[in-house]
């Protein structure tokens, strides 16, 4: 087997973190090519790309090796979003290796990407009987399972992949998220405070534990979680809906429309940050100015119930209650309707 199979899990953050754990081929000193084929140097992922192709057409390599070359570029092709290259790839490595089994948990994310999750699952499930201790192939089937809405499912392969390895943040933070969408909160805020003990750096947990709390009413505690997502993510436009949302619940409106008026900085066209607007609008008593926000949110996404449903809150003007308004946030932040909101994490 080649080398770097049991290496840790890579993921698409940045380029340099996911090329230090490609697979090399065992045996001498690496060629050139080699060496960036496998990501050495810090090379750029098209020098990836390019070095991997040279190796696969030498024809001088032993299938086990070409069957690493086709991995590491499949896995170039996929931070790039170049999902049927990446599965092609896949393809070509399991030929090459049918028990090659981080190549089918990565064909698997690959599909999971594309949005077939019952061809990711089956995937997952071959790269699991050729090695049952892969935690993170558990967690990404588990996520496979979440999008089809079997949450049970999932959660049954959340919690093997925390046995398997109890310092696994992203297991936590899925089997939160997924608490969270069967109403089960005080579970969900347990897995996801565990997520951020293991990594104190996660932006998304700090994102999925801010949002439940702004669910439960605890809107302080929200602030202050969702502050740290502001600062993890700073360029991130849904980091300052999500705050905009929070401190407006809290009746901080001044703060609440500059988190808005930033989102829509990072992100002009964004319905999520209108429709969070438009809300900080009607508790600010100016619904002409609410209306026009819904508008532009119902022009990217015309059947948006939050906006819809704000939109008709602003155009009964005076009659407008504070208890309505805030209803708006709590819709929009609950499971069945706030997928924009708050997302599982995938790793390869």
């Amino acid at each position: 087997m080649p080398l770097g199979r049991g290496a840790r899990l890579w993921g698409s953050i940045t380029v340099l973190s996911t090329m230090t754990a490609l697979a090399s081929p065992a045996g001498a000193e690496l060629s050139k090519d080699w060496r960036w084929c496998t990501g050495k140097d810090n090379v750029s992922i098209e020098l990836v790309i390019k070095s991997c192709t040279l190796v696969i057409k030498s024809a001088r390599e032993p299938a086990e090796h070409l069957a690493t070359a086709f991995y590491n570029r499949a896995t170039a092709h996929r931070i790039q979003g170049w999902y049927d290259r990446a599965i092609h790839d896949y393809d070509e490595a399991i030929r090459l290796d049918p028990e090659y089994a981080l190549a089918y948990n990565d064909r698997g994310t690959a599909y999971s990407r594309k949005a077939q999750p019952r061809r990711a699952i089956q995937d997952y499930d071959r790269a699991i009987r050729l090695d049952p201790a892969m935690a993170f192939a558990f967690s990404n089937r588990g996520n496979a399972y979440a999008s089809r809405g079997e949450l049970d499912r999932a959660i049954q392969d959340y919690d093997e992949a925390i046995r398997l390895d109890p310092s696994n943040a992203s297991a936590f933070n899925n089997r939160g998220y997924a608490h969270r969408s069967k109403g089960d909160l005080k579970r969900a805020l347990q897995d996801f405070d565990q997520a951020i003990r293991l990594d104190p750096g996660y932006a998304l947990a700090f994102k999925n534990r801010g949002l439940v709390l702004t669910i439960t009413g605890e809107h302080e505690r929200a602030i202050r979680d969702l502050d740290q997502l502001v600062r993890l993510e700073a360029k991130n436009a849904t980091a300052w809906t999500a705050r905009c949302v929070a401190r407006a619940l809290a009746g901080r409106l001044t703060p609440a429309l500059a988190d808005c008026n930033e989102a829509l900085r990072l992100q002009p066209g964004s319905p999520e940050a209108f429709e969070a607007r438009g809300f900080v609008y009607l508790k600010l008593g100016q619904p002409d100015r609410a209306i026009a926000d819904y508008d532009a949110a119902l022009r990217v996404d015309p059947k948006s119930p939050r906006s819809l449903y704000g939109r008709g809150l602003a155009k009964q003007r005076g009659d407008v209650t504070e208890r309505q308004v805030d209803l708006i946030a709590v819709k929009s932040i609950t499971p069945a309707v706030a997928a924009e909101f708050a997302r599982v994490d995938e790793r390869p």
